[in-house]
């Protein structure tokens, strides 16, 4: 089934508008601009354009793939991370044996399940603020150059270690106050807190579940789905804060456009048309204007999928995990059918489950 005249309309719009928009034609206009110059002043030159292309697609590409796989570890990451929450809630919600067990199984609507469920929300929408907080700098490495004095002054002189004497306690100081002034900070901090009610949970969870010490019956595994949850944040973390080579990608996009001027001769040497063309030759504007659509679309895929978390790109990780948790407690909970056309399976397991609890029980005391 082909899909609606609309949405293929809509693709080819987008697309165009991606590749044709007001950068792009910008810097065509300035590259036009300068070609026409170079055939006024009769000014060109030939050169191996294979060395600037290669130097400067290359770049770019590189910049590209490493945003790409940063993306898909941040898609992984957010997959393990719900899997994480929901586990040990489905354990809050169904281990702890209070004064209506078992028939509290899988009710999401006792107090310890909406204990738990609220500070699981309380956790997953700070840390979903956090990733999405725009800090203003791009990831540490900025911050470290805002933190060394004269760093500008550094790198014009070929020095781009920052490190190599003031390695003391001045400068990492200024790197913390500088990240812990950032306006997602306050977010994380809020993210740890609620895995720190978590730890407590889980020890009360253990006298919930009928056992006098950690680790009996499985509840160590409680412990074990926290600590998944701190390492999938940092993960994330680390993910927003260490980016790809800050300075290769301004680098190269300072490049692209000095390139498009500097480039005039080369295009007014290459571009020619066959012996009787009639007018003047467009060749060289053509060059031109294929120069600034390649490199300015790889500027425009390498900017939108650099910071993965933030959703201003158009290829970004819809962070939403409040939502989607949210989704879980309301279709999963008692009360809901595991297949569809069943009245309620769920519930006759759970009645099937408290019958032969009773039973064993009974046998037991008997």
């Amino acid at each position: 089934m082909g899909l609606p005249p609309s949405v293929a309309t809509a693709r080819v719009a987008r697309s165009v508008a991606y590749l044709v928009n007001v950068q792009s034609v910008g810097l065509c206009l300035v590259g036009c601009a300068a070609v026409a110059a170079c055939a006024r002043l009769q000014l060109s030159f030939a050169l191996d354009i294979s060395v600037v292309v290669f130097g400067v697609t290359f770049a770019l590409t590189f910049s590209i793939t490493q945003a790409y796989q940063r993306r898909e570890r941040a898609l992984t990451t957010l997959a393990e991370l719900k899997a994480s929450i929901v586990t040990l809630y489905w354990q809050h919600r169904d281990w702890a044996q209070g004064p209506e067990y078992p028939a509290s199984l899988g009710d999401d609507t006792t107090v310890w399940a909406r204990e738990f469920a609220s500070v699981a929300l309380e956790f997953l929408d700070a840390l979903q603020h956090y990733l999405v907080a725009a800090d203003g700098y791009e990831g540490v490495g900025e911050v470290r150059l805002a933190a060394k004095r004269n760093a500008t002054a550094h790198l014009l002189l070929g020095n781009a270690v920052l490190q190599h004497d003031v390695l003391g306690d001045t400068f990492i100081e200024r790197v913390q106050r500088i990240s812990s002034n950032l306006p997602g900070h306050p977010f994380l901090m809020r993210a740890y807190a609620a895995l720190s009610k978590m730890s407590v949970m889980n020890e009360w969870l253990t006298h919930k579940a009928g056992y006098t010490r950690g680790g009996e019956g499985g509840m160590s595994r409680s412990a074990q789905y926290l600590r998944y949850l701190v390492a999938q944040m940092e993960q994330l973390r680390m993910i927003k804060i260490y980016r790809t080579p800050v300075m290769l990608r301004h680098a190269c996009t300072v490049l692209v456009h000095v390139l498009t001027v500097l480039l005039a001769p080369y295009f007014q040497h290459a571009g020619r048309c066959d012996a009787g063309f009639p007018g003047p030759c467009p060749a060289p504007y053509i060059m031109a204007c294929l120069w600034v659509l390649v490199t300015t679309l790889l500027l425009n895929v390498q900017a939108s999928n650099e910071h993965p978390l933030d959703m201003t790109g158009i290829d970004d990780v819809f962070v939403e995990l409040a939502g989607e948790f949210g989704d879980v407690l309301e279709n999963t909970g008692r009360g809901t059918p595991v297949i569809t056309g069943d009245a309620c399976c769920f519930d006759v397991w759970r009645e099937q489950f408290a019958a032969r609890w009773g039973a064993a029980a009974a046998a037991a005391g008997g």
